[in-house]
């Protein structure tokens, strides 16, 4: 008799290291989901009062693990892989783990056990509790080596040995991550809202047990907007705390599940971006209050094609700059566990808020990678910079016409706007700050959609810009406005914040063609250009006195209707000389064509034009 009982507590003790008995008792699971007696609440019950039967019997369980009642799965099961997961899994699922998948894979018949055959059950398990049964590629790591290759964003006490968590309620088991680790299942009320959880994941705590909301980028996790969101989650969301549960409440698992992604697996996201987002961004959003709407702005006549993306689309280890799978994703501008809400405008280059944490491209050679970004431009230049996979043919016409540029002949990447930005002889002071030999049509202060000075003060050596300045949805509300901010989607070409309108092309360059008629203010043609330049009082007067610099923008603008493109360049001059492309002077070559011996230039020290224009050869013009 002693021996038996010796060898029943060795057993329970070696059952106890495969299982947490929490609560040792039955009760504790009584009215639980795992109650599957004749009075249990769940979808599964069967004719018995016996709770425990369907996995523990004292006598006859399955000869490799003591005690244990149900028939194991049969089942090779894959595990998760993603572009950013480091951990190396050589052993598979242990043992420990497929007692719990020995129900939760659905392949074994709920009651089907090894001591007493089958017992009769109703109902069928809920799909939501029924994983790996394709393998558990869609669901959380498990059973991987440890210690734990250290991927820039787990907590360091899993890369040592004896690795640990950050939680002592979160534990590993033999130094491996297992279902026991976030799951206990004989204590169903740890957590108010999942039954079976080790402790609460409000906040996000079992999360950040392991995942180091300090590193990476995680890193600023603590102060996002999605961490310290108050807005108050629908009770018909399927978030694990609705109302009055909030989004920061909901932390992770706004956007991330355990079990059975619907994002593929890769990262355990809830949905395939960027309906991950628009979610909660769009025009259906769950929350209280809702958020503005991205959905009109992504549709609009010229958007960034977000909602039109290539699969593959994003993918967070992809190389930059982009080369190939050319897509537009809110994950290249955004990144989810660091962005802020926008409250104010930062000086200028420096990222709003709502950018933080977002990779990008250095202005100085286009290719060194910044994670993260520290200036606006940079994360631009991710696509808008040295990608050789840039649109350069007949779609490219879907968001406006580029002109094509007189400095472009001797270039290889004509549509590069860093190369542009970085211009030692002229460009907009967007990646290198303002020279302050301020231009005589500089107004003092940027005005905003209304018409009014905003405190964006223009005039003056080392200011910047953004590029949001001019790309922006045409009612941002950081201008004036009531939309979204950011260059989403807008009513103008190029996703320009503000009305800019071309001349129609002529037959051949130099021939006469039609523009713009004039008008000024903020439904003007050139209105992106009013922004920052006093277009009517400075440049486009009948005086010639207000006109320090030329002395003919009324006469070509408001006379002849030739638009401000084709003489200037928006971005900078790429190449050129501070002779011919001084004041951002770069000819739009499918408008100006050469004089009658073949030039095309402007020499701006002598003051003459050499090229053919509506129709007028100057040979030269002399201004």
């Amino acid at each position: 008799m002693r021996i038996l009982t010796t060898l029943l507590l060795g057993a329970a003790v070696w059952l106890a290291g495969l299982l947490p008995l929490t609560a040792q008792t039955s009760s504790s699971i009584t009215g639980s989901g795992h109650d599957l007696s004749v009075t249990g609440p769940g979808p599964v019950t069967s004719a018995s009062n016996d709770l425990c039967v369907f996995c523990h019997i004292p006598h006859g369980g399955r000869p490799a693990v003591p005690l244990w009642n149900h028939q194991l799965s049969s089942l090779d099961y894959s595990l998760y892989t993603s572009s950013t997961y480091s951990q190396v899994n050589p052993g598979g699922v242990s043992q420990r783990s497929k007692l719990c998948l020995s129900c939760h894979d659905g392949t074994v018949a709920v009651g089907q056990t090894a001591g007493g055959g089958y017992i009769a059950t109703s109902g069928a398990m809920r799909s939501v509790d029924i994983i790996g049964a394709g393998g558990l590629q869609a669901d959380h790591p498990l059973g991987f080596n440890m210690p734990a290759v250290d991927d820039g964003e787990i907590k360091l006490s899993l890369t040592t040995m004896p690795p640990t968590t950050s939680d002592r309620s979160v534990k590993l088991y033999h130094n491996v991550i297992e279902c026991v680790t976030c799951h206990s299942p004989h204590v169903p009320n740890n957590d108010t809202a999942t039954q079976f959880m080790v402790r609460s994941n409000t906040n996000s705590a079992m999360c950040i047990a392991c995942h180091d909301p300090t590193r990476g980028v995680l890193n600023g996790w603590t102060a996002s907007a999605h961490a310290l969101a108050t807005n108050v989650v629908s009770l018909t969301t399927s978030l694990p705390y609705p109302a009055p549960g909030t989004v920061g409440m909901n932390g992770c698992e706004s956007c991330h599940v355990q079990h059975n992604s619907a994002g593929g697996g890769a990262r355990l996201l809830r949905g395939v971006d960027p309906n991950e987002c628009v979610d909660c961004h769009g025009n259906a959003g769950p929350l209280s209050p809702a958020l503005l709407n991205l959905i009109p702005e992504l549709t609009k006549a010229y958007s960034h094609p977000v909602l039109s993306s290539p699969s593959p689309g994003h993918d967070p280890a992809e190389a930059i700059p982009v080369v190939s799978s050319r897509h537009s994703a809110c994950s290249d501008c955004h990144n989810s566990h660091v962005s802020q809400a926008v409250t104010g405008t930062p000086t200028p280059p420096a990222l709003e808020a709502s950018l933080a944490g977002t990779s990008g491209l250095s202005a100085t050679d286009g290719l060194t990678v910044l994670k993260p970004a520290a200036n606006q431009f940079e994360i631009c230049f991710k696509c808008h910079g040295n990608s050789t996979d840039k649109p350069q043919n007949v779609n490219y016409v879907n968001y406006g016409r580029t002109p094509y540029r007189n400095s472009y002949v001797a270039l290889g990447d004509p549509y590069n706007v860093r190369l542009a930005l970085r211009s030692v002889v002229a460009r907009h002071n967007v990646a290198q700050p303002s020279r302050g030999n301020v231009s005589p049509s500089l107004r003092t202060n940027m005005l905003d959609l209304n018409g009014n000075p905003t405190g964006r003060l223009l005039q003056g050596a080392g200011l910047y810009l953004y590029c949001t300045d001019c790309h922006n949805n045409d009612q941002a509300r950081i201008s004036g406005g009531t939309g979204p901010n950011g260059p989403h989607g807008s009513a103008n070409y190029h996703l320009l914040e503000r009305p800019y309108q071309y001349e129609v092309l002529p037959l051949s360059p130099g021939a006469l063609t039609v523009g713009p008629s004039y008008s000024p203010g903020l439904m003007g043609p050139y209105a992106i250009c009013d922004k920052c330049h006093d277009l009517q009082n400075q440049l486009l007067t009948s005086s010639s006195s207000a006109d320090t610099v030329f002395k003919h923008h009324y006469e070509h603008v408001v006379q002849d209707a030739s638009a401000c493109s084709t003489c200037h360049a928006s971005h900078g001059v790429q190449g050129g000389s501070s002779t011919s492309n001084a004041h951002l002077v770069d000819f739009d070559t499918k408008i100006v064509g050469p004089d009658n011996l073949g030039r095309l230039f402007i020499d701006t020290t002598a003051r003459a034009c050499y090229l053919t224009c509506h129709g007028v050869v100057h040979n030269p013009a002399n201004y």
